[in-house]
């Protein structure tokens, strides 16, 4: 990657990815962040309480 994108955009990707159910590695190749940033933004949206899988759950919400 020849820039490094921002950290907001990181964090989306990092949240999309963890919502989504995807490993923290994909997370970091995605963002080219290094893969202990990523662990720890992966512990912070678990601490917040969100569902690994609220991505994959809003595929099938039909209200």
């Amino acid at each position: 990657m020849p820039e490094q994108m921002t950290r907001d955009n990181a964090l989306a990707i990092v949240y999309d990815c963890y919502t989504t159910g995807r490993p923290q590695g994909t997370a970091a190749e995605l963002t080219g962040y290094s893969r202990s940033w990523v662990a720890a933004e992966y512990r912070r949206l678990k601490a917040r309480g969100i569902s690994p899988v609220a991505g994959q759950l809003e595929l099938f919400d039909n209200a």
